[in-house]
């Protein structure tokens, strides 16, 4: 029986369930008489001091292991306990209605809960499971209950459950939890993001996982494709337990390559960096053998909050990542806002066609002085490392002018501040329509590079939503289409003396990556888990040979011809463990 959900966390995990059930506490409502109003407060301060201490250590231990940035989860959680309006509703209703702690506290966490479960952004709509975390963090205080632990799981196992807040996953052993399974929640919830940062493979929103689950059931996550395989046959629990072995094979056989380059065997060099969400994503990229970060997608200050990000808290982060980076570059993409990606508190709301609407540069000049704060932030970062900054989503000159007048604007207040800063940061844009692909010639007028965001440009030149799952077998980087606006558009940066790089899915896949080196492109970026992958691929040809086969394919009718290119003149030249499949689906 095979449970499809979400992938939330790479890796294959096999073993035996465990259900894992939280106390579901019981609120009733009682009256309070008034002689007992103050130590049923007292009562109550109690369980947030309780909770208190526990999260504070929970930060504490999550710094140490995963950096400040995943423990930032956890202070989130500590100015929740300390919220002065849950504070001052609880001992109102305490004192003015005369009712007990664990009614009023709960009623107040409820109206909480039915405000997020409004919001139509889904990492919004996510943060409801951090409130649901702290609710039963204090109920249990109140309760005097014990939280239930992993810590005692009787053998390593496949962990079941409906929802698992962050600070749960931050207790998980890695050597017994194998993977983990939750009935809600998604890629972007906090939990989620933990379990990568600890290398737990998990699936999340898999329907009814606990009713057809039982204790004792093998359990086989696949944190690729997203499902949970319940029971396999015995041919299909060994063809798993093979995927992890070629996954460590592959791991033992790529750990060589972290401190070599991404060279050619006649010597061009590729530059390969990672894509990355979080200021505490960088130590991976550097284990993972990353020579710089291609795409730092910055929009997570913005997202999941709700008041705005002050320039100084923007710097720390950016600093530290130029910092932790240097000597190689960090190329920090402003603000991609708008589409799929909201922050209510400055006006953006779900629009009928998202995609084609209010976001990346558009959103940004809409809001030039949360722009210009911003891009102050990145210009003192380049004090302390090698930056570079791109702008998403720019489809004509006009766009691209007033972004360049607002960092004019930027590098003067930072001059009069004594701020310091490198006035020689590069500034590039991204080429992800088709608008930007025929006018790159002109941009590159004005922009020192260009990264080409396949992701966005495969959808907006097939005009085909990626995320539509009818249309998901015609989704597809090798169409004629999209190559060639991939050599038009890396052509246009070579003839102005200009770089080119790619930063979508697309220079994740071994076979892809050989071929961009043939189209002339000069840098790469892609996540972690595929970084060393490409690199050794990139390792395995030579660039002449990759320009022949990319001559070849530019002359192809159609993405079917291009794989069967890719097959017969790729597949030969790249170490079997590179062409194995990380999904069975």
């Amino acid at each position: 029986m095979k449970l499809q959900g979400i992938a939330a966390s790479p890796g294959i995990g096999i073993g035996p369930v465990y259900c894992l059930r939280h106390e579901e506490y019981s609120v009733t409502e009682a009256s309070v008489r008034e002689d007992e109003v103050e130590a049923e407060i007292g009562r109550f301060h109690a369980a947030l001091e309780g909770s208190r201490l526990e999260l504070s250590r929970l930060r504490d231990s999550i710094a140490a292991e995963m950096g400040e940035s995943e423990a930032g989860i956890y202070e989130a959680h500590l100015l929740m306990v300390d919220d002065p309006e849950l504070v001052r509703s609880v001992e109102q209703g305490i004192r003015q209605e005369r009712r007990n702690a664990a009614f009023v506290f709960r009623r107040y966490m409820s109206m909480m809960s039915a405000h997020f479960d409004r919001i139509e952004d889904e990492y919004l709509r996510e943060r409801r499971a951090d409130i649901v975390d702290i609710e039963r963090r204090i109920l249990r205080h109140l309760f005097q209950g014990r939280a239930p632990s992993l810590a005692d799981l009787p053998q390593p196992s496949i962990v079941v459950t409906h929802d698992i807040g962050p600070s749960e996953v931050a207790m998980l052993d890695p050597e017994r939890v194998l993977g983990l399974v939750a009935e809600v929640g998604g890629r972007t919830s906090h939990s989620a993001i933990v379990a990568r940062g600890r290398g737990i493979p998990a699936v999340v929103s898999v329907t009814d996982a606990l009713e057809q689950v039982k204790p004792g059931d093998l359990g086989a996550v696949d944190g690729y494709a997203g499902h949970l395989e319940v029971n396999p046959d015995a041919g299909t629990a060994a063809a798993y337990h093979r995927r992890q072995a070629d996954m460590w094979h592959e791991a033992e056989a790529l750990g060589h390559l972290r401190e070599e380059p991404a060279r050619t065997l006649d010597g061009r060099e590729i530059e390969i960096g990672a894509n990355i969400e979080l200021p505490s994503d960088v130590e991976r990229a550097l284990r993972s053998g990353a020579t710089g970060i291609g795409l730092f997608r910055t929009e997570f200050f913005y997202l999941g909050r709700y008041q705005l990000p002050t320039e100084a808290e923007q710097y720390e982060a950016y600093r530290m990542v130029a910092e932790r980076m240097s000597p190689h570059p960090v190329i920090f993409r402003t603000m991609d806002l708008g589409g799929d990606k909201v922050a209510s508190y400055l006006g953006a709301t779900h629009e009928t066609n998202p995609f084609l609407g209010w976001r990346g540069i558009r959103f940004a000049l809409q809001h030039p002085d949360v722009f210009e704060t911003q891009i102050r932030a990145i210009y003192r970062a380049s004090a302390h490392g090698r930056v570079r900054m791109m702008f998403p989503m720019v489809s004509s000159l006009g766009e691209l002018e007033r972004t360049l007048e607002i960092c004019a604007k930027a590098r003067a207040a930072l001059t009069a501040r004594g701020e310091p800063f490198d006035p020689r940061v590069e500034v590039g844009v991204m080429v992800e329509t088709p608008s930007a692909v025929w006018i790159a010639d002109i941009l590159m007028q004005h922009a020192e590079f260009l990264s080409i965001g396949t992701n966005d440009l495969v959808q907006y030149t097939l005009a085909m939503d990626r995320d539509n799952e009818r249309l998901a077998n015609l989704y597809e980087p090798l169409e004629p289409s999209v190559l060639r606006s991939i050599h038009h558009a890396v052509k246009a940066a070579h003839a102005a003396g200009r770089w080119a790089g790619i930063c979508g899915e697309m220079a994740g896949d071994p076979r892809h990556a050989v071929l961009l080196v043939g189209l002339g492109v000069d840098e790469m970026s892609m996540s972690f888990f595929d970084l060393p992958r490409v690199k050794a691929a990139i390792r395995s040809v030579h660039h002449d040979h990759a320009r022949e086969i990319a001559t070849e394919v530019l002359a192809q009718p159609s993405a079917k011809a291009v794989k069967r290119i890719l097959r017969e003149q790729v597949d030969p030249l790249l170490p079997s463990y590179l062409l194995a499949k990380r999904s069975m689906v």
